[in-house]
């Protein structure tokens, strides 16, 4: 069967319905058209703010609770570090089946050739499952499932053939950059001192007489590529339900800037000041001297890395229209106001961020973003699947 592999389902999954360039309005798209000059600001062109985007998204992901009746093993999140006992901020672990409620299956689930050759879920063609927005203009619903298919097929590999798994970060030529960090032991995150250790636990083995591979994660809901939900510095909106499975996805998903950031300091008042970013744009991701220094490939959390100082965090609050911070390490606030500039971003519940982006090798300039974080119920964080489409 030539789709024996194909995809059962998706974990972090949402149907965008794309409008056609005629319907797309410059009241609708108040965002920049270029980014110029010095690769630190960018300006509009003169006339030219259309940017075509989609109008609806739909989540048709379900949210994980905890207790997850779908399966036989229990999902849960864990508090490590509670706000309500002394510490600094709440930061829960997830301990997740990895076929639970909305996911995706890789070859390696039913095929132990495959799972032991490492076809795994990192291996999965994002142009598959990410149709670009100029595709979807001009062609037609056949035809795109048509193309699915055939890269599909053009990508399965034949018995006997010599089983390389494909491992990707720059699809169609930069049409498709993965902007997030590959999961593994070494991975960072803010309440180990050093990597995360072993995650991923084969709790049914196809080599012990199972039908199929499963394995269980357990994960702290901070580390690698995530998002932050208001209640990881707020008790109050942890209280309150503000967790991941709150956060708006129209702010996840749309235009944004990629800009890069002076490299000899701090994201200041004075350093956002100078990086000219106009009025109507509402996605930044910022690069800085941590990708430089590759401190997320670091195996210890380091201390010295670039992040926002209460005054640039509310200079960007007060100054623009930016909704979405996206920064190059595990925290967007540098370690001196740690506390202070993460309360500034998130005590409106209006600016979402996203932490530990991969941005080398990125020409700055505008992309489509897409982020979708887990649906987990109760959560202040999640690990997010973060991607860049030209």
């Amino acid at each position: 069967m030539v789709l024996r592999n194909v995809l059962a389902a998706m974990f972090l999954t949402a149907v965008i319905t794309f409008p056609s360039s005629e319907s797309s309005s410059v009241a609708e798209d108040a965002y920049p058209s270029s980014f110029t000059a010095a690769m630190t600001s960018c300006d509009l062109d003169e006339g030219g703010r259309l940017f075509p985007y989609p109008q609806r998204i739909t989540d048709t992901t379900l949210t994980c609770l905890h207790g997850d009746r779908t399966t036989a093993l229990e999902s849960s999140s864990g508090f490590r570090r509670v706000l309500k006992n002394g510490s600094l901020a709440n930061n829960s672990e997830m301990k997740i089946p990895t076929h639970t409620g909305t996911h995706v299956d890789a070859p390696g689930h039913v095929y132990d050739h495959y799972f032991d050759a490492g076809f795994d879920v990192d291996t999965l063609d994002l142009h598959v499952l990410n149709v670009s927005r100029a595709y979807q203009e001009k062609m037609s619903p056949k035809l795109i499932l048509l193309m699915l298919v055939i890269s599909y097929v053009s990508s399965s590999t034949q018995d006997g053939d010599e089983l390389i798994p494909p491992r990707v970060d720059v699809y169609e030529s930069g049409k498709i950059y993965d902007i997030t960090h590959r999961v593994s032991s070494r991975t960072l995150s803010g309440i180990y001192v050093e990597g995360i250790g072993e995650y991923l636990t084969l709790y049914l083995s196809m080599r012990n007489g199972s039908d199929y591979n499963f394995s269980i994660i357990k994960l702290p809901a901070h580390s690698g590529t995530h998002v932050d939900a208001p209640g990881h510095f707020y008790e109050n909106y942890f209280e309150e339900g503000f967790d991941v499975d709150s956060l708006d996805l129209e702010v996840l998903n749309g235009p944004a800037l990629l800009v890069d950031v002076p490299r000899d300091k701090n994201i200041t008042a004075e350093v956002m000041k100078s990086l000219n970013i106009p009025k109507g744009v509402k996605r930044v991701l910022f690069r800085t001297l941590n990708t430089d220094r590759q401190l997320m490939t670091q195996k210890r959390f380091d201390t010295s890395y670039v992040g926002f100082m209460e005054d640039g965090a509310q200079w960007l609050k007060d100054n623009t229209d930016i909704k979405l911070v996206g920064i190059d390490y595990l925290s967007v606030a540098a370690y001196d106001d740690l506390v202070s500039a993460h309360r500034v971003f998130l005590k409106s519940r209006e600016i979402i961020l996203v932490e530990g982006l991969k941005l080398d090798d990125v020409e700055t300039g505008l992309y489509n973003v897409h982020c979708l974080p887990l649906r987990l119920l109760g959560a202040e964080g999640s690990p997010i699947r973060c991607i860049l489409i030209k």
